[in-house]
């Protein structure tokens, strides 16, 4: 009998026995503080000797804090903006923090718990109009934030702990330090560890482990006529997939059935992995004001995996078996790139202006795939030549331009204006299908399509009225798809497989009117709302799936005690949409798919939290899910998976500065 090579796992620190964590942990403290003295020994050689008497402070105030180190972005850097932002310190909706759909304002959809796949509700133009993997369900955790660049004037460190009820935890830890006033250093980590709702034998039975971290560095010459930005980024998310509730329909009780904490799962020994890594270097050399070069370059490499051992008790789940020769499934899919860019840049008044031509070279491989069959090539050079504008015509106003065409006649173009009064976009592209949708061959899947570039326009716009008491924002957006390839549940007498790949043969027109407003009484009583209403002109093929009605409200009570060391906010957060067929989700694709079977009904979902900010600390503590408390049965993000359940979560959140 054949048996899979067994993967390779890093040691979990949680995993390890209490005494080893303990001196792990004693370590780390050690090192930081060695590289801490370290770095404070190299300032001091630097500074030049000083003349004369020296008075000593030693009184306990605290010279360094939120206002001495800064952070910027290499974006800000690249159109020639000198900003630097404070340490966020700001206690209001901090609770958010605990999990990735509230963060971005319920506007992801993902499988009831945190660190699972997750897509965006609304159509999202894509990040490149080159040819791409098609792996997404973990974009998020891992663009999740841009990389920060610090100008510290002392050591910087934050940690940040979220402990959810039943074994739910997210990590993150920041250090950056300057080594001189030109030279700095940092590194993030990033952790999640979450357990299971259903089926759960325990504490530390995962359904989800993810670790993520980045190492940076930003270094300028005395006149800063050349700077370099350097940082390398590691992802490894994994995901045990249980496929869903299963609930037979003869002794069904209703939808509360798929609520039990001891539901059947479809799966019990699938696995899904996505490994990510990127290097990136920006460097560029100033002649001039209105002139500088640049080049930047970066190799990305992502690598995703299925894995699964064949049982009978799960064959029902499978719809397809293409290949048959083992017992266990091991899907590997990998995508490489390496992208390097140069151009020109550089401001003219209020005027900035960017010409570049890019180079990338990508790869695409499948372990099963029959390389004499393929239609496509799966290794290639893409060539881009573009422009970015940016013109501020005062202080209230931003216009912002894209333009870049490739050799195979894809294109973008894009531009947007900002003031303080109106914000409007425009997107108009077409790009490439991804890999995934044109060929794949998996131990349950097979299929080869040469499917056409796709086409997308999208237009937003929006008007802003703020006064002490009242902000109200009206706007809509407009979308126009053509040639739309998405994932569709196919079901028929002599249909084998049921999600496949489509390419639709018509448009897709969607309006979105949108409204944002907050309202302020009392001074410290404030009421905000964002509502959705989306409207289909035209919807070929039934491509697009989105609720018809979307809402986001708040009320919530915020003021400040204790001359200002205690900073306060609590209140109910409300999420609602209306009832749709929400996409389903395929594990062994990693792929979100329409379906017409499972409606997702419309649920309340109302969360009870409280944040406050204690001088350095900032704290939250949230109860999730109340309704439930009341009708023993809750809401469906995804068809068939249970969202998630009433339970308390805490997080504190807590900077250093010396």
């Amino acid at each position: 009998m054949f048996h899979k090579k067994k993967p390779v796992h890093f040691v979990n620190p949680e995993h390890l026995p209490v005494f080893l964590r303990v001196r792990l942990m004693k370590f780390l403290l050690f090192f930081i503080l060695l590289l801490n003295g370290l770095l404070a020994t190299a300032q001091v050689i630097e500074q030049p000797e000083r003349r004369g008497s020296r008075i000593i402070d030693d009184t306990t105030k605290q010279i360094f804090g939120p206002n001495t180190s800064k952070y910027f972005f290499e974006r800000d850097v690249f159109y020639n903006r000198q900003i630097l932002h404070s340490i966020d310190t700001f206690s209001r909706n901090f609770h958010r923090n605990s999990s990735y759909v509230q963060k971005y304002n319920n506007l992801y959809q993902d499988l009831g718990n945190i660190g699972t796949a997750i897509r965006p509700i609304y159509y999202q133009t894509p990040e490149t109009i080159g040819v791409s993997g098609g792996f997404h369900a973990y974009d998020l955790y891992w663009d999740t934030e841009q990389v920060r660049y610090f100008d510290t004037k002392s050591s910087y460190s934050n940690m940040q702990l979220i402990l959810g009820g039943k074994g739910r935890s997210l990590t993150r830890a920041t250090f950056s330090r300057n080594i001189n006033q030109r030279w700095n250093f940092g590194f993030t980590y990033r952790g999640l560890f979450v357990d299971k709702q259903i089926q759960r034998k325990g504490k530390a039975d995962r359904i989800t482990r993810s670790n993520y971290y980045d190492a940076y560095t930003t270094y300028q010459n005395k006149d800063s006529t050349y700077r370099i930005f350097f940082n390398f980024r590691r992802s490894f998310h994994r995901v045990n997939e249980f496929g869903g509730v299963r609930v037979d329909p003869e002794d069904s009780t209703g939808l509360i059935d798929y609520f039990d904490i001891n539901a059947k799962p479809w799966l019990t020994t699938a696995q899904s992995d996505d490994l990510r890594m990127n290097v990136h270097l920006f460097h560029q050399y100033s002649i001039g004001t209105a002139l500088q070069v640049y080049h930047t370059a970066d190799r990305y490499r992502q690598a995703n995996r299925f894995l699964d051992i064949q049982n009978q008790s799960q064959e029902d789940f499978y719809d397809f078996v293409e290949i048959q020769d083992s017992d266990s499934v091991r899907d590997v899919s990998k995508f490489k790139t390496f992208r390097n860019e140069v151009g020109i840049k550089g401001s003219l008044s209020k005027l900035f202006y960017n010409g570049y031509y890019a180079i990338r070279h990508y790869n695409m491989s499948n372990n099963h795939l029959l390389s004499d069959t393929l239609n496509i090539r799966t290794n290639g050079d893409e060539s881009y030549l573009g422009g970015r504008i940016s013109l501020k015509l005062d202080s209230l106003v931003e216009v912002n331009g894209w333009a870049e065409v490739m050799q195979e006649g894809n294109y973008r173009i894009q531009g947007s204006i900002r003031s303080k009064w109106f914000e409007a976009s425009l997107k108009q592209m077409q790009y490439a299908a991804s890999f995934l949708s044109q060929t794949y061959r998996g131990s349950h899947d097979v299929w080869e399509n040469n499917f056409s570039n796709i086409e997308s326009t999208q237009i937003n716009g929006y008007l802003h009225y703020k006064n002490s008491v009242l902000t109200f924002s009206p706007g809509i957006t407009l979308t126009r798809l053509k040639n739309y390839v998405f994932f569709d549940q196919v079901t028929g007498v002599d249909t084998v497989q049921q999600v496949l790949p489509i390419q639709s043969a018509g448009n897709q027109i969607i309006t979105a009117p949108e409204v944002r407003f907050s309202v302020t009484f009392f001074r410290h009583i404030t009421f905000s709302n964002q509502t959705i209403y989306t409207l289909f002109i035209e919807n070929a093929d039934q491509a697009i799936r989105v609720p018809e009605l979307f809402v986001n409200a708040q009320l919530s009570y915020a003021n400040i005690f204790y001359n200002g060391n205690l900073d306060m906010h609590a209140g109910v957060d409300l999420h609602w949409k209306s009832a749709y067929y929400a996409p389903g989700y395929d594990p062994v694709i990693q792929q979100y798919y329409t379906q017409d079977i499972f409606q997702s009904p419309a649920f309340p979902l109302v969360d009870i939290f409280f944040n406050a900010k204690i001088k350095r600390a900032r704290v939250f503590f949230k109860y999730n899910n109340l309704i439930q408390v009341l009708l023993k049965t809750g809401y469906f993000p995804t068809p068939y998976y249970p969202g998630q359940r009433n339970i308390l979560d805490f997080g504190f959140d807590w900077s250093f500065y010396d």
